[in-house]
C-alpha cells in the first residue's frame, strides 16, 4: 500500500472525527458563547464605565487577554462546526444557525474589535456606549445560534 494514501486517509479519518464530535457537542458550544456573551453584555461591558481612568488602560488589557483565552476557541469551534453541520447537513435551522454565528463574527470584527482597540488607548464613554450598544446585536445572535442548536438537537 502506498504510505501517502494511508497518511491521506489517516487525515481524512481525523477530520471526519473532529467533524463528529463537534457535532455531537453543537449545544455545549453554542450554550457557551451564550453564556459568555451574556455575561459580557451585563456584567462586564457595564464595569467598563465604573473602572477609574487612571486604571482603564491596564484593566482593559487585562481584560482583553483574559476573555481571549476562553472565546476565540469557542467562537472558533464553534464556526467550524456550523459551518460543517450546515454543509453536510443543511436544512433551514443549520442556514438560519450559520446566518447568525457567522453574523456575531462580522459585528465583532467590525465593531467590537474597532472600539476595544480604541480603548487600548484610554477610557472613552462614548466608544464604551457604543460598545455595549452594538454588542446587543451580538448578543441576540449568539442567543439565536443557541436557541437554533436546541432546535436542531431535539429535531
Amino acid at each position: 500500500m502506498d504510505v501517502s494514501i494511508h497518511a491521506k486517509n489517516d487525515d481524512l479519518f481525523k477530520m471526519t472525527l473532529l467533524l463528529e464530535i463537534l457535532d455531537e457537542h453543537a449545544v455545549s458550544l453554542d450554550f457557551g458563547m451564550f453564556l459568555i456573551i451574556w455575561l459580557v453584555q451585563v456584567i462586564i461591558y457595564p464595569v467598563f464605565l465604573q473602572v477609574k481612568e487612571s486604571d482603564f488602560v491596564a484593566w482593559h488589557h487585562g481584560y482583553c487577554s483574559a476573555i481571549g483565552f476562553f472565546v476565540l476557541p469557542v467562537m472558533s469551534l464553534q464556526l467550524i462546526e456550523t459551518a460543517s453541520t450546515g454543509f453536510f447537513s443543511g436544512g433551514y435551522l443549520s442556514i438560519a444557525k450559520i446566518g447568525s454565528v457567522i453574523g456575531a463574527w462580522i459585528v465583532t470584527f467590525l465593531c467590537s474589535a474597532p472600539y476595544h482597540k480604541k480603548l487600548q488607548k484610554g477610557k472613552d464613554f462614548d466608544v464604551i456606549s457604543r460598545l455595549i450598544r452594538t454588542n446587543w446585536i451580538r448578543t441576540i445572535l449568539w442567543s439565536l445560534a443557541f436557541v437554533l442548536s436546541v432546535f436542531s438537537y431535539y429535531k
